[in-house]
């Protein structure tokens, strides 16, 4: 919670943390790759889902995972599940088998003290009551299940506050990807000055996660406040704090071989947009 209309370095810092998408096309999940995040000042990671290095589901794998990251001093605050996904269910037996993956995957992350369970729904009936049936999973404990925008007819963000009104779930939101959304003519309204704070009102009670990436050349998953970047930094922290956003402040930038500096913006982040407000 912010102390007044802007948050500090410390409240930025305590709930930074990285989606480990960083390490992407650079290097495996590993305690060395931990440790780069940890001589950067970053503790706190949002693990991406990657069925070749461990299974979120599987509690035996997840515990190795956990002790990797305890001995290198890091702490996963979500999951990104953006694999695990109901478009291609086509029978009951299937929903209920890819439910029951859902429910372990929320289940290894409560074991190992994460909150968010991040994912790419799609708003089509077998997962409506997909979701239904794992907002009950999850009722008593600290889970949050986020679905997450795109820049696409019916997952854009007026489309996904409308589909969690419907869903009326309290453990249900959604994440806001500042780089998944496009007006008609191209332009991502996070970059825009008063429509960036417009946004994040948009989602309101909703939002419960964020992703952040700097802006450039129409892309995005670049480090925060590179030269050229367009994001409306300022607007989105101060509107954050106006709605006493109670989530993480979770980074996710691509693979670094695109930009070896890019952890050192992550850890300097908290300064550089405090100094903002």
């Amino acid at each position: 919670m912010a102390q007044n209309d802007y948050y500090t370095a410390d409240e930025i810092k305590q709930r930074l943390s990285i989606s480990t998408l960083v390490f992407n096309g650079y290097r495996p999940f590993s305690e060395e790759s931990l440790g780069e995040l940890v001589r950067n000042n970053i503790t706190r990671i949002e693990l991406v889902e990657s069925p070749d290095q461990y299974d979120l589901s599987d509690i035996r794998s997840m515990r190795l995972v956990d002790a990797t990251c305890r001995k290198s001093g890091v702490e996963v605050a979500a999951y990104h599940a953006y694999m695990t996904v109901f478009r291609d269910v086509d029978s009951e037996s299937k929903r209920q088998e890819r439910v029951d993956i859902c429910r372990r995957q929320i289940d290894t992350l409560l074991e190992l003290g994460g909150t968010f369970w991040c994912c790419h729904a799609l708003a089509e009936e077998v997962a409506t009551e997909s979701y239904q049936e794992l907002a009950r999973h999850i009722e008593g404990t600290a889970a949050v299940i986020a679905i997450e925008n795109f820049n696409r007819a019916g997952v854009q963000v007026a489309d996904r506050v409308k589909y969690l009104d419907e869903l009326d779930l309290p453990d249900v939101g959604m994440i806001l990807d500042v780089a998944h959304e496009m007006k008609a003519d191209g332009t991502n309204p996070m970059t825009v000055a008063g429509e960036a704070g417009a946004m994040i009102n948009l989602c309101g009670r909703h939002l419960r996660h964020i992703h952040l990436q700097g802006y450039k050349d129409d892309t995005g998953h670049h480090p925060p406040l590179i030269e050229g970047d367009e994001i409306q930094w300022r607007e989105i922290f101060a509107t954050l704090a106006a709605i006493d956003y109670p989530g993480e402040f979770t980074f996710e930038p691509r693979g670094m071989l695109a930009n070896l500096e890019t952890l050192d913006y992550i850890g300097r982040a908290p300064e550089r947009l405090a100094a903002l407000g």
